[in-house]
This record gives C-alpha cells, structure tokens and sequence, in this order.
C-alpha cells in the first residue's frame, strides 16, 4: 500500500490552511506515501505521472472538482480497459459540497484521512472500499473539438446549471449559499407574480429553460424546451439539504432528468429534493437509464460536471462510465 496525496491548495478550504500543509501532510505519510502539490490543472499530469507507478491509494486534498480532474487524468493515462487496475481514490471533504465524499462514507479532512492511511498502510491494512458507477460523458464544442469526460453528475442545462452561476458568485460557497439561492428564488417568483415586485432578474435566470433537442434511451423527448438536463450515476446529497437522482442508487442505473416545468411545479418539488425523492410534473421526464443524448438549441451549452464549468458545449452524449473505487476513510 503506497498512499499519493495531490494536494491542491487553490481549493476554497485549503486556501485557508496553514502554508505548510504539504509538509505537515508528508510527515504524516512518512516511507508510506508522497504529496505532490499542484497549483493549477496544467501541473495535475506531470503529478499523476510521478505517483502512479507505485500509488495504490490516491488522495485528491481538495473538493469534488479536485476529484473530478484527477479522475480523468488516471483515465487519460491509463485507460478505460484498465480500470479495474487504477488506483483506489480517496476525498477529503475540502471543497464546499463534497458529494462523492459524503456517498462514499468518507468522513474527516486531509490531514486526518492521511493519518488513518498512514496508519492502515504501516499495519498493512487498506481501509474497506465503495465501487461507485460514473457517467462517461462524450461533448462537442462549437468549434469542433470533442471532449471526453468522466464524473458523477451532470447539470447541462436548465435550473441545474444556472443554480451554479449564482453559487459561485459567492466568494465563500456553502451550504448558507444553497438555502440563500433557494429562498430568494422562490421569494422573487411569488413577489413577482403578486405584483409586489417588479425586478425578478434573479429568479428569471433561475427558471429559464434551455433549448435542446433529446433523446434517452432512444426515445425522443417530446419537448425542445428544458426546465432541466440532468444526469446522475450516484444518487447526490448537496451539503445534507438538497437530494437528487434516487434511481441511481441501483448500481448500473443512471438518473436522467429531462423536460418542462413551470417554475411552480418546480418549487411544489422542492420537499422531494429534500427528501430525496422522484420528482413529478406533467410535462418532466424523470427516470433511470442507459443512454442520454443532447443536441442544442439556439443557446450554447454550459454543461457543469462535479461542480466543475465545461464552456461552448454544441452536443454531448452520457453513457455508463467504469465503476470507480472509493477508500472509505473515516477520521
């Protein structure tokens, strides 16, 4: 068992940590392990490449979107065919959601969660495991460029997508912000639609659809006009307030939303993304499958994947990704 830590130090909570964190993090690791510290995505390859060799646990110290890029580069480098043989990836609950963090049991922060690897390691012990399914996701930008993504959920258009763009208006994301963006979305809309507001920009960037053509499962979607397009391959709990795609818990299942809701229907569903339940609307498509394909409209999409911005998105396709394993540390 050798344990690579990637330690990002632009992630929200560890620009807040002491400056010698890499340190603290390798004197944890002692013969057991190596931390690499990367300040941006353009050093994340070199960083895989120094730890893969030997690394049979790799610790992404950083949020969902940490965990999101490094994925992708062990994927890059060693190929989906082999995935049963990448290493075991461990999250350390530093962003601001932590979702796959939260699925996977993990509890604790970095330094914690490398004490208790450090530990299993010298014991000869690796820490018990959870398999996660992943969406592999396929896009084409309006330049032509194709891109291939792994991840765990996907907003590509609709409520899901612009909730992000006032979330991460907020210097310090969290879990206040997602109550704050709620509330003053559903303030605004019954303000505006009592006549005591006239200015609901907000809301109305909330509730605006997006235009795209979809298929899932090769059945066409009846509707062009989107309130929402979304895939998940875990079931996803957003900082323990909001909950989506209940039908992935099944392994193999994708959830894929799809459809139009009025912004009413939309706020009558809100004690389901409480709970953590299906959604309902005459007009939504709310279901498990295989295969989710999305053309666009007249607007470009701006497709979110694990909290992560993908920009001038033309067409993508989601697709069951390899399953992935997560260490569940628990400090």
């Amino acid at each position: 068992m050798f344990v690579g830590v990637v330690l990002n130090p632009q992630a929200r909570k560890n620009r807040r940590a002491a400056r010698d964190r890499a340190e603290r993090l390798a004197r944890l690791l002692g013969p057991h392990g190596e931390v690499v510290e990367t300040r941006s995505v353009d050093e994340l390859p070199d960083a895989v490449e120094r730890l893969l060799p030997r690394a049979t646990h790799l610790v992404s110290d950083g949020g969902d979107g940490a965990l999101h890029w490094l994925l992708n580069e062990v994927r890059d480098r060693l190929g989906d065919d082999d995935a049963a043989r990448w290493p075991t990836f461990v999250p350390t609950n530093g962003g601001t959601i932590d979702f796959v963090a939260r699925k996977a049991g993990v509890r604790g922060h970095s330094l914690e969660i490398v004490a208790r690897l450090a530990e299993a390691a010298s014991a000869g012990r690796p820490p018990p495991e959870q398999t996660l399914d992943t969406l592999a996701i396929d896009a084409v930008r309006a330049d032509g460029v194709t891109l291939s993504r792994l991840g765990f959920a996907l907003a590509a258009g609709g409520v899901g997508s612009r909730f992000f763009d006032k979330y991460y208006e907020d210097p310090e994301p969290s879990a206040a912000t997602i109550v704050r963006i709620v509330a003053r979305t559903i303030g605004e809309y019954v303000l505006s639609r009592t006549g005591a507001l006239r200015d609901a920009a907000f809301a109305e960037h909330l509730f605006r659809p997006t235009q795209a053509h979809v298929t899932i499962d090769g059945e066409v979607v009846d509707t062009d006009i989107h309130s929402g397009l979304h895939a998940g391959a875990i079931d996803v709990n957003f900082a323990g307030i909001l909950r989506v795609f209940p039908f992935a818990r099944d392994e193999g299942v994708l959830h894929f939303h799809a459809g139009d809701m009025r912004p009413q229907v939309i706020i009558l569903n809100l004690p389901r993304l409480i709970a953590g339940t299906a959604l309902r609307g005459d007009h939504l498509v709310d279901k498990g499958g295989r295969e989710m394909r999305i053309e666009a409209g007249e607007e470009i999409l701006r497709p979110i994947i694990d909290g992560e911005r993908y920009e001038d998105v033309r067409a993508l396709t989601v697709r069951p990704g390899p399953r992935v394993r997560i260490g569940r540390v628990r400090a």
